[in-house]
C-alpha cells in the first residue's frame, strides 16, 4: 500500500509540475518512474563538473538501451512544439534535477518488487474467458493472425484495483500482452503470454502510466509507450507471425527534451539494418536549434542487425525483464580466477541495478565496499539456469555498461593516473597531486573471466604529466554491439563528443562523426 500511495502522489505531483511548466500533451491516457523518474539509471556527474557538464552528465545513462527515459513522438511531439523554450529550458533544468533527487530518495525505502503472474487459460469461448480472476482487460485489438478468415485477438490484461483499508490501489504486478487465435467450433485457444514487453503504469515516469493503445496492420501487431517528464521518451516496437511464432520485426524509439528530439533509433529486422540519430543535448544547442523545423543531426549511421529475435528472446532481452522476476535464488558464488572478495561485499543480484539481461543471464556491476578501506568496482554474471553468480572482474576504476556478445563480456572502464594541477591562492602558485579520470577504454573477456584485453581507448590527454590548470571533464565511454562491429561514443562532459566505429577486436577503427558537428570537418 505504502507503494502504491507513493506512486499515486508522484502523480499528482508530476500532473502539478508539468502544468506549472508547460508541459502539457494532447493524448488522452492516464497515468508509468526511473535510468531510465521513470525506470531509469542516471549517471551521476563528477563533483568537480561545470555546471554545463552536470547537466549533460545526469541524462547519460538515461540516453541507453534504453535507458533509461526516452523521447516523445506522434501527438506529443506536436504539443510540446508550443512550448516557450527560453523560460523552459531554464525551468525544466532545475526542475528535472529536484525531480530525480526526490524521486531517488523517495524510492530508497520501498520494495518495489513484483507479484508473480498467473497462468491464463488455454482454452475459452470469448475473450473475456482468458481473463483470471482480478484481472480486467486493459486494451485488446482485432486481427487474423493465424489467417483463418476467423478473428483473432492480441490484447493487455492488468490486475483489477483492489481495497486496501478502505482505499482502493493498483496491485503490484506486471502488465499482461497475450494472444489468442481462432479454434474452429472450439472457441479459441491461448497463443501466448508474456509479462516482459509491457510497461506499468509506474514506469512512466512523472508524466504518469506510458501506454498507449495496440494497432494492427495484416497480421502484425505494434506495442506504443511514451513517457518521462521534461525529457520524454517513446517506443514502438511491431511483432508479426510467421510459421506459427511471432518475431520481432521492427522498432523505433526518441529520446528528447519536449517536442526536440536528440537520439532517434528504428531497427528492421525484415532489412535487417538499424538506424541511429543522435544531435546534442546541451541545453545551449537546443535552444539554439529549438525553432528550426530541418534542424540536422549531428551524427546518423546504419548498423547491421543480427538475427531476428523471437517475441519471447525480445521480452527476455528488454532492459526491464529483470522488474519483473520474482525468484533471485542464488546456490553458488564463483570468482574468476584473480578476483578475491570475500562474500559479505558481493552484492547480490535482486540488490543490483542490472546492465543486460537475456533468456541465460544477466549482468550487473557493484561497488565493493564503499564504506572499507579499499574500495574496487566487479562485474558479476547471474546465470538463470543453474542460479550460480560469479564474480568475473575486479577493477580499481569504475566499470560500466556490461554487455555479453558472441560468447565475449565486454564492458567500458575508467583510466585513472595521477594528475598535477596548478591554482593559485592568495597570489602563490600552487601545485596539487590527485588521482582522476584521465580516460576511458573498452575491454572484453571470456565467459569465466579470462582473456581480458582491451579492445579500444580513449585518453583526453596523452601526457598527464603535464601541469593543467583546470579539472578534466567527465568521461564516459557509451557503446553499441552488432554485426559484428563496434559503434562507440566517447562522452566528453560539455565537449564535442566523438563517436567510432570498430571490429569487435578494436581493429579497423575510424571516426565517424561528433556531437556537436563540426560542419568544417568534411
Amino acid at each position: 500500500m505504502v507503494k502504491r500511495l507513493y506512486i499515486f502522489l508522484s502523480i499528482i505531483i508530476g500532473i502539478g509540475t508539468i502544468y506549472l511548466t508547460g508541459c502539457g500533451r494532447d493524448s488522452g491516457f492516464a497515468a508509468n518512474t526511473a535510468e531510465n523518474a521513470a525506470i531509469s539509471d542516471m549517471g551521476s556527474a563528477d563533483d568537480s563538473m561545470t555546471e554545463g557538464e552536470t547537466d549533460t552528465a545526469m541524462l547519460l545513462e538515461e540516453r541507453q538501451d534504453g535507458g533509461e527515459e526516452k523521447a516523445e513522438s506522434g501527438e506529443g511531439l506536436e504539443s510540446e512544439k508550443e512550448l516557450e523554450p527560453e523560460e523552459e529550458l531554464e525551468s525544466g533544468k532545475e526542475a528535472e534535477s529536484e525531480e530525480r533527487l526526490e524521486s531517488e530518495e523517495s524510492e530508497a525505502n520501498i520494495d518495489n518488487a513484483y507479484k508473480e503472474t498467473p497462468h491464463l487459460p488455454g482454452t475459452g469461448r470469448k475473450l473475456e474467458d482468458f481473463v483470471p480472476e482480478g484481472w480486467e482487460i486493459l486494451d485488446s485489438a482485432k486481427l487474423d493472425f493465424n489467417e483463418d478468415g476467423i478473428t483473432d485477438y492480441v490484447g493487455v490484461l492488468e490486475a483489477a484495483m483492489t481495497d486496501m483499508d478502505g482505499y482502493w490501489m493498483f496491485q503490484d504486478y506486471p502488465r499482461i500482452l497475450f494472444a489468442i487465435a481462432s479454434d474452429g467450433a472450439e472457441g479459441y485457444r491461448l497463443d501466448f503470454q508474456d509479462i516482459n514487453l509491457i510497461r506499468t503504469r509506474g514506469e512512466g515516469g512523472v508524466f504518469g502510466d506510458p501506454y498507449l493503445p495496440l494497432t494492427v496492420e495484416g497480421a502484425s501487431f505494434t506495442t506504443h509507450a511514451y513517457g518521462g517528464s521534461a525529457w520524454k521518451w517513446s517506443e514502438d516496437v511491431t511483432y508479426t507471425r510467421r510459421d506459427g511464432i511471432w518475431w520481432l520485426a521492427a522498432s523505433e524509439e526518441t529520446y528528447g527534451y519536449g517536442g526536440y528530439i536528440t537520439s532517434y533509433s528504428k531497427d528492421d529486422w525484415e532489412s535487417g539494418v538499424g538506424i541511429r540519430k543522435e544531435r546534442s543535448s546541451e541545453f545551449s544547442d537546443i535552444e539554439k536549434n529549438w525553432e528550426s523545423e530541418e534542424s540536422e543531426y549531428d551524427v546518423v549511421y546504419e548498423v547491421s542487425l543480427e538475427e531476428p529475435m523471437t517475441l519471447e528472446q525480445a521480452g527476455k532481452r528488454w532492459w526491464l525483464a529483470p522488474e519483473r522476476v520474482t525468484d533471485w535464488e542464488v546456490e553458488k558464488v564463483a570468482y574468476a580466477e584473480g578476483v578475491e572478495l570475500t562474500e559479505d561485499r558481493v552484492t547480490l543480484p535482486d540488490e543490483a541495478y542490472v546492465d543486460y539481461c537475456d533468456e541465460d543471464c544477466i549482468l550487473y556491476r557493484f561497488n565493493a565496499g564503499p564504506d572499507a578501506d579499499e574500495t574496487f568496482y566487479c562485474l558479476a554474471m547471474y546465470c538463470w539456469q543453474d542460479k550460480v553468480l560469479s564474480v568475473l572482474a575486479k577493477e580499481e576504476a569504475e566499470i560500466s555498461y556490461p554487455k555479453l556478445y558472441k560468447g565475449k563480456i565486454y564492458y567500458s572502464a575508467d583510466i585513472t593516473e595521477n594528475v598535477s594541477y596548478k591554482t593559485m591562492q592568495d597570489g602563490i602558485e600552487q601545485v596539487t597531486e590527485e588521482e582522476d579520470t584521465i580516460g576511458v577504454r573498452l575491454c572484453r573477456m571470456n565467459l569465466d573471466g579470462t582473456g581480458k584485453e582491451t579492445v579500444f581507448e580513449y585518453r583526453y590527454r596523452e601526457n598527464t604529466e603535464e601541469m593543467m590548470e583546470r579539472g578534466i571533464p567527465f568521461l564516459s565511454l557509451i557503446y553499441e554491439i552488432s554485426g559484428d562491429e563496434v559503434v562507440a561514443e566517447v562522452y566528453i562532459g560539455d565537449a564535442p563528443h566523438l563517436f567510432y566505429r570498430m571490429k569487435t577486436d578494436g581493429s579497423g577503427q575510424k571516426k565517424i562523426g561528433q556531437m556537436p558537428k563540426d560542419f568544417n570537418d568534411k
